[in-house]
């Protein structure tokens, strides 16, 4: 089937162009719930498609192999139930004054338009393409992150798009260089920007040429990943976005653009072997680890908070793609159940802060007793992101260490110290915000948003708990393609 691909990635364009054209709130709200169903299905159809014929196709524009799946499947399990919280969490703001109708449209216009670029960064064959569609999530985003217009949110708006724009055009330089390298083998044609005609004569391609790019395209989609030292956007811009914003950042985007590291890579060690990426992906792995460690102990903003924990967590995954073999499989794996547990994270931390109205951690304990739904989301989100059994991080934070043991003990020693370090510094400020007395009342929410958030935290609480410490089959037969795209474990010195 290939209606489904078509489907997935145009439903959030169309829908964010339609809502400009709305004349109620109803209207708006039915509009966004219909386009989370129609992400969720298409994606798991999508998914279907791919682990029965190994691909799904839309001419030779869009393709998805696994890889594109994996990622469809988490851009639409939490695109999905980020627009139902979106929904409910800017409906909230609308009925206190602070937003109006037509900013509520503008949000879910750029709001859709941002997830559809993504859609389309993960499923287009061109290379060039993805580097377009993943500028265009770029001026989204930033449009977001500033949404709010306080001077916080301003200043990290502007601060992620010029951090941003910088990383972009150095990863468009890596891609001019790749097509410098691919044009000398196959031409001067469009062929010569395919994914996989690239990975087809990967073997014939200049060493010098795609090392360079490839150089290139870690820094320039680092930066957009958060990947330290490039993150400094990143703690400014999850912190002011709006909270349904900050989830979609740190879930989705910064999974995005490891994607777009990962396909330079796939054609890298083709060329010259695992070795190279291997060593640079492990690097800068255990450089965030280590700076998202360090920066944790000292948060007082609990959204700041998890922002840092992203970047911890995008190193982890470095670290797995890394070494290879079986780390690929759990650095997939990683990023799927990051996903669901830091936008669960985010959605939690969202509701407390339309209720108390501010981000200080040390003023909010007590959530357990006070906002049930709230501070048992943020237990089980943080239990997940400290990996934690019996959640799916556990596993794989599990996997990683292994196989980075098989390679380099010594790196393997650093890596769990490391981890150590930002289990406790993670853990310690979320048990505060859970347990003993509430301190104030804070403000309620009214029942009619309430159930739109609620709803999307039940839906991520229960996938984070289903896939829990067993991946399912047809999951597996996916993850197991992904590691047939990449080569061999890397050999650390």
């Amino acid at each position: 089937m290939t209606w489904p691909l078509l489907l997935l990635i145009t439903a959030p364009a169309v829908a964010g162009l339609s809502t400009l054209a709305t004349r109620s709130r109803r209207a708006v709200d039915a509009l966004q719930c219909a386009l989370a169903g129609t992400m969720f299905v298409a994606a798991a159809l999508v998914v279907e498609t791919v682990i029965a014929d190994g691909r799904a196709s839309v001419g030779q524009f869009f393709h998805a192999d696994a890889l594109s799946a994996w990622l469809d499947l988490t851009i639409g399990m939490v695109g999905a139930t980020g627009t139902l919280y979106a929904v409910g969490y800017v409906g909230e703001q609308a009925d206190r004054g602070h937003v109006s109708f037509s900013r509520v449209r503008h949000f879910f216009c750029l709001f859709d338009l941002y997830l559809a670029a993504m859609l389309t960064a993960v499923n287009v064959e061109n290379i060039a393409i993805m580097w377009i569609a993943l500028e265009g999530s770029t001026l989204s985003a930033a449009l977001l992150i500033g949404f709010e217009r306080s001077k916080a949110a301003l200043e990290a708006g502007w601060k992620y798009i010029m951090l941003s724009s910088v990383g972009i055009a150095l990863a468009l330089f890596g891609t001019i260089i790749m097509y410098y390298a691919s044009e000398h083998v196959l031409g001067v044609t469009s062929d010569a920007l395919r994914w996989s005609e690239l990975y087809r004569v990967a073997g014939s391609l200049d060493p010098a040429s795609v090392k360079l790019a490839f150089i290139f395209a870690m820094i320039g989609y680092g930066t957009k990943a958060g990947v330290a030292p490039m993150h400094t956007w990143l703690p400014d811009a999850h912190a002011e976005a709006p909270t349904a914003v900050s989830a979609m950042l740190s879930a989705n985007m910064l999974t995005v653009a490891v994607y777009a590291i990962l396909r330079f890579k796939a054609v890298a060690d083709r060329t010259v072997g695992p070795w190279f990426s291997g060593r640079l992906l492990v690097g800068l792995g255990l450089l965030s680890v280590t700076i998202a460690a360090a920066f944790l102990l000292v948060q007082r903003d609990y959204k700041r908070l998890f922002a840092y924990s992203s970047i911890e967590h995008i190193g982890i995954a470095l670290i797995g793609f890394g070494i290879g073999g079986p780390g690929v499989f759990a650095a997939a794996w990683h990023l799927l159940n990051h996903a669901l547990a830091k936008s669960t994270a985010f959605y939690a931390s969202g509701m407390v802060l339309l209720r108390h109205q501010h981000k200080v951690l040390d003023r909010v304990p007590g959530l357990l007793r006070q906002m049930p739904l709230a501070g048992g989301a943020l237990l089980a989100a943080g239990l997940a992101l400290a990996g934690m059994p019996p959640f799916g991080l556990f596993v794989s934070e599990v996997l990683i260490a292994a196989g980075t043991y098989a390679a380099h003990p010594g790196v393997a020693y650093a890596f769990l110290a490391l981890l150590a370090i930002a289990f406790a510094t993670l853990l310690y400020p979320v048990l505060r915000m859970v347990l003993g007395a509430p301190l104030t009342p804070g403000l309620a929410l009214s029942d009619r948003n309430r159930g739109f958030i609620s709803t999307a935290v039940w839906l991520n609480l229960a996938a984070l708990g289903a896939i829990g410490l067993q991946v399912p089959a047809g999951l597996g037969t996916l993850l197991n393609s992904i590691v047939g795209i990449f080569t061999a474990a890397v050999e650390m010195p």
